[in-house]
């Protein structure tokens, strides 16, 4: 549409046949084009995905870019925006998606980035599908040249252009690990206070010893940047946890105590903290900052708040679960329990032996099973407790067996260790063999699950510990395996008795699952080259079992020949149940 009207609908002609312009009325939509179209400011409509509905020719100049390279794609494939969440200014009433905020703006059709004006609207009686619309002005021109500042002049922290670029990266190297990462956006409580009462000069000397402060709390890895108007923003990769998320913003809150000697009396100040994390929260910068905003929005003063809701109450769940779990720790006997879960060797129908597993009787739920508990308990570095408690219990039990003659007694049993109990000094400063030959003479019945990962990759650390486990007639089992990398030969250079094969293989076995099928069959046949014997759990069904022995698998272990049993049941099972004996150990 060109200035001098073309396009317009003609004026109504008076009596005469001449134009009447005194009587000259334009249909509103007319005139509404008329405006967004060759109005002084960049015009962009979005979808609530972020997609662009249409846009102006001012936006399209602005950009470098043409209307068919912009429509339906998100804009931010196209244009980067440096502050695109604004943030909440509190010396300001207005809402923030009416502010005017300065950011720079960046793309492939332009040399280099501007400076610009961008407001954000939200209209309330928009269209069917527009959630945003975005205006930007431009503040000067000539500009070629002149890149973003990589640094806070105030507090010596990288500035949002930089920040913004390392969440990218950081996001592209979570997708390629499919690992998570997280933001967390800091606010200085009652910045407007400390103003008033002190002045700005005040202000800027705060700023970067509040900075100082964070800085010094969180890991060297960590991003901090300064974002203007008193607020902070955090990246934190992987390992991610909202356990060690919550940590984090506890650190940060717990680094304001010490009060700033920057008035009299000293200031005491506050922060407070919102924390999303990707990508459950957001798939893009602007979303994960924007859900960072909304979070730290609903946070009071001195408090941390995550953008997902359901986080802080499993949170708290969790922290009533370690302190019980740390609790039952303390008095093991009083709250965990050992079972046993036979073993069949598929060639004789024979029992050969059983597996101890540990449960905790949960005060108020009930008989926890070991996965819902253990991550705990490793997380808590307490592993090596645990195990040395299952350890005592387990030669106590096959000591009773020994004195009261019973069938068990001749059953080879298997126990679980976490990896940590092959260091030299987990047990008081024992090594686990000298542990165990404390504990009994005898330790031939006795077999010692380790996760086969962590056995290939720690060959030339633990040989020498295993190989004397072996003289002392302990067997090894190579745990977990069918479930990752795994290098075999690595594995045959220590003295492994058998190899366990995980559940999570086994569930695959049915007849329209040839992989899991295929894939069992090659890890038993590789077993047996090297002389290892194999044993599959979790075998539930006769299918399951069936296959089990058409692939050649030396021993079985699962709910469908026998569940995790008491003492006092296992020998009642092996007693009662027709056609299985109990096969003595070799």
């Amino acid at each position: 549409m060109s200035d001098d009207g073309a396009g317009l609908p003609p004026h109504p002609p008076s009596g005469n046949g001449e134009v009447d312009n005194s009587a000259l009325t334009y249909h509103p939509a007319v005139l509404a084009r008329l405006a967004v179209e060759h109005a002084p400011m960049a015009l962009v409509v979005l979808d609530a995905q972020g997609r662009v509905l249409w846009a102006n020719p001012g936006f399209l100049e602005l950009v470098g870019a043409a209307e068919e390279v912009l429509v339906n794609k998100p804009l931010t494939d196209k244009v980067r925006m440096v502050s695109w969440l604004p943030i909440p200014n509190q010396r300001n009433a207005e809402s923030v998606s009416q502010q005017w905020q300065r950011i720079w703006l960046a793309s492939e059709g332009i040399e280099s980035p501007k400076i610009v004006l961008m407001a954000e609207v939200s209209p309330e009686s928009a269209p069917a599908g527009v959630a945003r619309m975005l205006a930007f002005v431009d503040l000067r021109a000539g500009q070629a040249g002149e890149l973003p500042p990589t640094a806070d002049p105030h507090t010596g922290l990288a500035s949002q252009w930089v920040f913004e670029d390392r969440m990218r990266h950081a996001m592209d190297r979570a997708d390629r690990h499919d690992q998570c990462l997280a933001v967390l956006l800091i606010r200085l409580d009652r910045a407007e206070d400390v103003r008033q009462v002190y002045g700005e000069p005040v202000m800027q000397t705060l700023l970067p010893q509040i900075s100082r402060r964070l800085m010094g709390t969180l890991r060297t890895e960590d991003s901090v940047a300064y974002l203007g108007d008193d607020h902070w923003g955090v990246l934190i990769e992987h390992p991610v946890s909202p356990e060690s998320l919550q940590a984090a913003a506890l650190r940060c809150l717990e680094a304001m105590e010490a009060p700033f000697k920057q008035g009299r009396p000293p200031l005491l100040l506050t922060l407070s903290i919102g924390i999303a994390m990707y990508p459950d929260d957001g798939n893009s910068t602007e979303q994960l900052m924007a859900n960072a905003g909304q979070a730290l929005s609903r946070a009071s003063p001195a408090s941390h708040v995550f953008h997902d809701r359901s986080i802080k109450r499993m949170l708290s769940q969790r922290m009533a679960l370690r302190s019980c779990l740390q609790e039952a720790l303390l008095f093991p006997d009083r709250h965990f329990v050992v079972v046993y879960q036979p073993q069949v060797d598929l060639a004789s129908g024979c029992c050969v032996g059983v597996e101890a597993l540990v449960r905790w009787r949960h005060p108020q739920r009930g008989v926890l099973q070991p996965v819902d508990f253990l991550p705990l308990v490793a997380e808590m570095a307490q592993m090596v407790r645990l195990d040395r408690w299952v350890i005592e219990q387990v030669i106590a039990q096959h000591q009773r067996w020994q004195s009261e003659g019973a069938l068990s007694a001749d059953l080879r049993i298997s126990i679980n260790l976490d990896a940590s109990l092959l260091e030299p000094s987990a047990f008081d400063g024992r090594p686990l063999d000298r542990f165990l030959r404390g504990m009994a003479d005898d330790l031939g019945w006795l077999s010692l699950e380790v996760d086969g990962w962590v056995l290939s990759e720690q060959v030339e650390g633990h040989s020498l510990l295993l190989r004397r486990l072996a003289r002392m007639g302990v067997q090894l089992v190579a745990d977990k395996l069918g479930g990752g990398h795994l290098d075999l030969v690595r594995l045959a250079m220590l003295p492994i008795a058998r190899g366990k094969i995980e559940r999570e293989l086994v569930h695959g076995l049915t007849d329209s699952s040839a992989f899991a099928r295929q894939a069992l069959g090659a890890l038993s046949q590789c077993l047996t080259a090297l002389q290892i014997d194999s044993i599959v759990v979790g075998v539930e069904t006769a299918e399951q079992l069936k296959v089990a022995q058409q692939k050649g698998v030396d021993q079985v272990q699962g709910n469908l020949l026998g569940s995790p049993m008491a003492a006092c049941e296992l020998a009642v099972w092996l007693g009662r149940l027709p056609g299985l004996k109990v096969l003595p150990k070799p």
